[in-house]
């Protein structure tokens, strides 16, 4: 079924020779629901060539497909109209194909910073993580292009993404690495702005500098997406988890052109992914791994980012998953399959950033995720 409902103004078509209204955007409403249904059930989408620009010729091939759309579905009458509401239109949008998902590169939040970033980004060195000592610092200086994306199509609007810039020519290789935020509400964020974006700017910025550094870091060829979900989606993603693939293709071939119109001669595909999550987060991270169609399967690795630490904890145990904890190792054992333990060992980042020793789980995501991806995706 389609994932909205085509509805129109007033009456298309032609009654007994008579033009009905026939304005024009219900015409253009007409045309394209009869192009996403098959010919075997009435519509064109077999058909090549487009409708006839001439708006009395438009009318008159419209009115015969109407007529060849009810033969095929008795049920929709025999008048050769489609009037809003009625069965025509409701047996149209039944058999309508799902609108193609699009993805354009929105210029905001362009007051917050350059697209292309270079920083120097630190994160916890990939020997120290064994074991139960302090976690040493190390840096790179990165190079990426973040950008924000606007989708139509599916029930998440705006995708986060970040191209590192060692990527480049090997973009048609590249593996997507989707990651989910906390809940917007802890930031502030507020559902009521999300459709214009205005106040979310923060998080698009946080995550793509703080996830989109430790990914480009690390050197492994993949490319960030970042669904930026509204908080009421948290426990429903809606279509997303029945398209996201075309979504993420989308999205992905949108960034990567903006980058480099060069790199991509076809529009992006993968056959694999990854995907994190950070603290609760981790709940989005679990229906899309479970719910979303073919995702578990595509899944070599999932990396999960302390989502112990929300109210509750979480006890998801994916055997791909990789999961940090910010307590203790148990025994001093660290770490014990999967699981890794960074628990009081954050006293030397304490000089990068003087919050870790009261707000650790923070850290968790500004410095985990380059080891994760070292150790499993390389």
């Amino acid at each position: 079924m389609a994932i909205e409902s085509v509805n129109i103004n007033a009456a298309v078509g032609a009654r007994k020779g008579k033009p009905l209204p026939n304005l024009p955007a219900d015409l253009a409403a007409i045309t394209d629901l009869f192009d996403r249904i098959p010919t075997v059930n009435g519509g064109t989408a077999g058909i090549a060539g487009p409708w006839p620009v001439e708006r009395g010729a438009l009318i008159a091939e419209i009115t015969r497909q109407i007529a060849i759309f009810q033969s095929t579905n008795p049920s929709a009458g025999s008048d050769s109209t489609i009037a809003p509401g009625g069965p025509t239109l409701r047996i149209m949008n039944k058999l309508a194909a799902d609108p193609p998902p699009t993805a354009i590169v929105d210029p905001w939040p362009e007051s917050v910073s350059l697209d292309d970033m270079t920083q120097l980004t630190y994160f916890a060195g990939i020997h120290s993580m064994p074991g139960a000592g302090p976690l040493l610092p190390d840096s790179k200086l990165t190079h990426y292009t973040r950008q924000l994306i606007r989708v139509t199509g599916t029930s998440i609007k705006w995708f986060a993404t970040v191209v590192p810039e060692s990527v480049g020519a090997t973009v048609d290789s590249a593996v997507p690495h989707i990651f989910f935020t906390p809940t917007p509400i802890q930031g502030g964020y507020s559902d009521q702005t999300y459709d214009s974006f205005r106040g979310w700017e923060r998080l698009w910025f946080d995550y793509t500098s703080r996830i989109g550094g430790l990914l480009t870091a690390s050197g492994v060829n993949q490319i960030l997406v970042i669904p930026l979900y509204k908080t009421s989606q948290a426990y429903n993603l809606g279509s997303f988890l029945k398209n996201w693939q075309q979504v993420v293709a989308a999205v992905v071939t949108a960034a990567v052109n903006a980058t480099n119109p060069y790199y991509l001669s076809a529009p992006f595909t993968f056959e694999r992914l990854y995907s994190s999550s950070f603290s609760n987060g981790i709940n989005v991270h679990y229906a899309f791994n479970s719910q979303g169609i073919g995702v578990h399967k595509m899944t070599p690795i999932v990396f999960d980012i302390d989502g112990q630490a929300q109210t509750g904890g979480s006890s998801w145990r994916p055997s791909n998953g990789v999961i940090y904890q910010n307590r203790h190792a148990p025994g001093g054992v660290n770490p014990v399959g999967l699981n890794w333990y960074v628990g009081s060992r954050w006293n030397i980042f304490d000089l990068l950033e003087p919050t870790t020793s009261t707000y650790s789980h923070h850290a968790c995501s500004q410095y985990l995720l380059c080891h994760g991806l070292r150790t499993y995706c390389k």
